[in-house]
């Protein structure tokens, strides 16, 4: 795969929602992307989710914090994304499977959440099977994953380390088997 075929994910969190309309305006007049999520998350804030091929969306996301300057809270450029953490942004959703594990990542930011998701399913053969991001929960980040347990494991591992840094860990969970009666409403 080339350069110009690899996947990329650009995030803008700005705390002016009349801000961030501009400047989401100037992300896709500036160059070929897609918007996988724009609006209003808590507490107050107003996020910008992209997705393309690299170069694009490297030139929109640029011309996006350029164009919001000081109201920037978050920003993230994640070139070489997996296909799947793409996926799970624009709202793929997978069912856990008969006897699998689920693993669960909450993050106190959205960013983290998608470095961690990436990291993930780049390490072990895991399912994303869901991922919300900002609205609903405080402006966190929270995604899980199926798969066998060991695999899922390895995923968790792997992510957690992607963003030890950032210290953005607000809880993660390995549940091995969950039962179908109970999944809290994220799988």
């Amino acid at each position: 795969m080339h350069a110009a075929d690899t996947p990329a994910i650009a995030l803008l969190e700005l705390d002016s929602i009349a801000r961030a309309l501009r400047s989401g305006d100037a992300m896709v007049k500036r160059a070929t992307v897609q918007v996988a999520y724009a609006g209003p998350v808590s507490p107050g804030k107003y996020l910008i989710l992209i997705t393309g091929f690299e170069a694009e969306v490297e030139e929109a996301w640029l011309a996006g914090k350029a164009d919001a300057g000081e109201h920037i809270v978050d920003s993230l450029y994640l070139p070489g994304a997996h296909v799947d953490a793409v996926a799970a942004l624009h709202g793929a959703t997978h069912a856990l499977g008969h006897d699998l594990a689920l693993g669960v990542l909450e993050t106190r930011t959205v960013s983290a959440a998608i470095v961690a998701c990436d990291a993930a399913v780049k390490t072990a053969e895991v399912t994303v099977l869901e991922m919300r991001l900002g609205k609903g929960i405080g402006g966190k980040g929270v995604f899980t994953l199926g798969g066998e347990q060991w695999d899922v494991q390895a995923a968790m591992e792997a992510a957690l380390a992607s963003i030890e840094e950032r210290r953005a860990v607000v809880a993660h969970e390995l549940i091995p088997r969950p039962d179908p009666l109970f999944t809290g409403g994220l799988t």
